[in-house]
């Protein structure tokens, strides 16, 4: 039941992202238009899906979540290390292999891996994915962007992570899942309203953006593998491996495998071109793991 479950819901999530494909392929929306849907999705749509969990979040036991962080953060950690054992013996040039590193250890899990989570895992898997997300944002804006820069004594610009929106909606969420509230009326279901679109419209971007991607070009750089096995296998495949030794609840399980098996993260470009690392190997390899999820992904369900 549970995995004919989750198969109907990637080929519902297929069919969003070919849909995309054919609106941006007939014109039907300009590049501007997809950019300004991008932003309302990842400052208005995902955020209001996120404080939406916290209300739905709270048939989940408050010790699971509170193991979730431990879990989540050793993650963390692991592939930092994993990274830098494997890397080192492919690349030579130092900010090149800081920014593999980067793009190994820090996926998409805003754009791609909440709405992926609220659509495959429901709303009890989404506290999870808000955790994931938040200490995303406490390894990349801490330890990721001083190794990207190559600057030991990097000042954070905390006001700008403060004032994120999905930062600010992961607190909040995690907030309303602690508060002693039993139903949050039509608050509740207002955030649920918005934050329902997020799976549909996310795939649909996506699929946008697979027109006048040369396939052929960034399916054939060797050195983008290096980071594509390691971020699409080799990582979810080994925290399945653990968390199913140790027993961890399903739902914990699946949601924590399913965001460690997502695409690189686009900020992963945008810091390789703030700092002048090598962009053109950011970039291809970033949509190389896009396009290499949409087989990796729902094979991986396949363990659930």
């Amino acid at each position: 039941m549970y995995f004919g479950t989750l198969l109907s819901s990637l080929f519902k999530l297929f069919l969003f992202v070919v849909l995309g494909y054919i609106i941006k392929k007939i014109n039907l929306v300009t590049e501007k238009t997809t950019q300004e849907l991008s932003d309302v999705l990842l400052k208005v749509i995902v955020p209001c899906s996120v404080i939406s969990s916290g209300f739905e979040g709270k048939g989940n036991d408050i010790k699971s979540v509170g193991l979730s962080f431990l879990i989540i953060t050793l993650c963390y950690i692991f592939f930092f290390i994993l990274s830098f054992a494997f890397l080192k013996r492919v690349f030579k040039d130092e900010k090149m292999k800081n920014t593999a590193v980067n793009m190994c250890v820090f996926a998409n899990t805003g754009f791609i891996g909440l709405p992926l989570t609220q659509v495959l895992c429901g709303s009890e898997g989404m506290i999870y994915a808000v955790i994931y997300n938040l200490m995303y944002n406490v390894f990349m804006f801490t330890y990721g962007i001083r190794l990207i820069s190559g600057e030991t004594k990097h000042k954070l610009d905390w006001k700008s992570v403060l004032l994120d929106p999905l930062i600010i909606a992961s607190v909040v969420s995690i907030a309303l899942f602690l508060a002693p509230i039993e139903d949050g009326g039509v608050i509740e279901e207002f955030f649920s309203a918005i934050g329902s679109m997020s799976g549909t419209l996310s795939m649909m971007l996506i699929g946008s953006w697979l027109i006048g991607l040369n396939l052929k070009s960034i399916m054939t750089k060797p050195l983008c593998y290096a980071v594509s096995v390691l971020r699409l296998l080799v990582f979810p495949l080994l925290v399945y491996l653990v968390l199913y030794l140790l027993k961890v609840d399903l739902i914990m399980r699946n949601t924590i495998v399913l965001i460690s098996a997502l695409p690189v993260g686009a900020l992963n470009v945008v810091l390789a071109k703030k700092y002048n690392t090598d962009v053109s190997f950011a970039n291809e390899t970033m949509m190389q793991t896009l396009v290499l999820s949409v087989v990796t992904i729902p094979l991986l369900v396949l363990l659930f």
